[in-house]
């Protein structure tokens, strides 16, 4: 897709091949760990900055070449889908989690991609240690590995609807797409917990425990907030 978005808006062949591509990755990943202010400072001479690893596995103009036209979808095929162009990524991701096996807990929870500039699907959350972002839906275990994430995109998010509400409808689309185990135990917030959701989960045999909304406890007697 590299290749063919570089034909297709500079004229020109990019000629990326797997092997090149896989190391562009790699000098991402280390840039994450490795920062500096400028990307450029990778192959820079001075000795504070350089970073020979790097600047052995690729020159820093043809870095500059692939990102410019890195690609993961045919931009000639967009829809309504806000996040078309990275959704193949976030399927493979998905689909390497499964190589785990589940354990006992499970926890399902909001998680942000730090993002500050403009796009549709940019969220502001008050309270969490990233409030600016992408919002992902995430499933995962009680060591903290991620079984299946799925980004935010209001009406265009790829979660089935179960009638119960947006919340619960997360939590079950999330067990049903990532294939979870019965017998397993959830645990989530007030967001995603209501006696429908509950029910719902026995019924398909998970185990279910959340904090609960007083507006959603309906004719349950309970004593008032005070007492």
């Amino acid at each position: 897709m590299s290749n063919l978005y570089s034909t297709q808006t500079k004229d020109q062949q990019l000629y990326l091949s797997m092997e090149k591509l896989l190391t562009f990755y790699g000098i991402l990943i280390t840039s994450g760990y490795s920062s500096v202010p400028r990307r450029h400072m990778y192959w820079s001479l001075d000795s504070d900055v350089h970073n020979e690893s790097i600047s052995d596995a690729m020159q820093r103009n043809r870095f500059d070449e692939i990102m410019a036209s890195i690609h993961v979808v045919d931009n000639t095929k967009i829809n309504d889908d806000p996040f078309l162009k990275v959704r193949p990524i976030f399927s493979e991701l998905n689909q390497s989690y499964k190589v785990m096996p589940f354990q006992e807990w499970l926890s399902v929870d909001e998680s942000m991609i730090r993002y500050y500039g403009r796009h549709g699907c940019k969220q502001f959350i008050r309270g969490k240690p990233i409030r600016f972002g992408y919002k992902l839906w995430s499933l995962a275990s009680s060591s903290g590995y991620m079984h299946h994430m799925e980004p935010y995109g209001g009406s265009h998010t790829l979660l089935p609807e179960t009638g119960l509400g947006q919340g619960p409808s997360v939590v079950l689309g999330l067990a049903e797409q990532a294939q979870v185990s019965q017998g397993c135990k959830f645990i989530h917030d007030n967001l995603f917990t209501s006696l429908g959701f509950l029910d719902e989960m026995t019924k398909r045999r998970y185990a279910s425990s959340g904090t609960m909304r007083q507006n959603r406890l309906f004719d349950v007697a309970v004593p008032g907030t005070k007492e």
